[in-house]
């Protein structure tokens, strides 16, 4: 099905309903459509650039020693991820076929930080959540099986979701979700399998999972993860 393109207006009203750390730059804020594949530069300098995800799915790859890549971040609808030249050996890339960013100038943000107290204490929010991103998979892939990464895997998409609970849109492939759990494709595949004969989940399609029994998966997931969805954030008074 060939992806519907909306106008740059069209997703600054989305981003303009959005809460989130650095509202106040919105206006000043570009509009990036990237289609699935392609790279975000990183090229800006060491100030580099802000990232957020309006919608789609971005991925943070390094090359292993053995040649295989591996997915160390995961960004989503709501996320924030920072860019710059730094570090060369990355590749940030658009893993959905319709993903929209807002991009905001590190100089800019480094700027209002440095004159707003309350900017800055956001922007290191801003932070933690990229090092609470990291922090959880290490937790996913320290899985001892395969059916322990899936179901944590799994688990922290659905603590991520922004509406639903239960059911679960696969934002990657199965060979992205392989290169994410620095696991095998078919070893994937085989425990997406074995988890449905259990009945802890059935596919509704090839993105979307629907989550039958949770207590089980829990079970089988190598810890149970925190409730990461984005929570109301308090405006302050320079921001109303």
């Amino acid at each position: 099905m060939k992806t519907r393109t909306h106008a740059a207006d069209y997703y600054r009203r989305i981003l303009s309903a959005q809460p989130h750390a650095l509202k106040r730059l919105d206006p000043s804020a570009v509009i990036v459509k990237c289609h699935r594949g392609q790279e975000i530069s990183n090229d800006s300098g060491p100030v580099g650039h802000w990232y957020y995800v309006i919608v789609g799915a971005v991925r943070r790859c390094l090359i292993r020693s053995d040649g295989r890549r591996q997915i160390v971040d995961l960004m989503l609808p709501r996320d924030f991820f920072f860019v710059s030249d730094n570090r060369r050996e990355e590749t940030i890339e658009a893993i959905a076929e319709e993903t929209v960013l807002a991009s905001y100038p590190g100089g800019r943000v480094e700027l209002f930080a440095e004159r707003d107290p309350q900017f800055a204490r956001e922007l290191r929010e801003v932070a933690f959540q990229s090092l609470t991103r990291s922090q959880e998979q290490l937790l996913i892939v320290g899985g001892v099986t395969a059916l322990e990464k899936v179901g944590s895997f799994l688990l922290s998409l659905d603590e991520r979701a922004l509406e639903t609970r239960g059911q679960v849109e696969l934002p990657v492939t199965r060979y992205d979700i392989a290169e994410y759990l620095a696991v095998s494709v078919e070893t994937v595949c085989r425990a997406m399998t074995d988890l449905q004969h259990r009945g802890v989940i059935t596919l509704a399609g090839k993105r979307t999972v629907k989550i039958l029994n949770r207590g089980a998966l829990e079970d089988r997931a190598s810890a149970r993860l925190p409730d990461r969805r984005p929570k109301p954030m308090a405006l302050s008074r320079t921001a109303a």
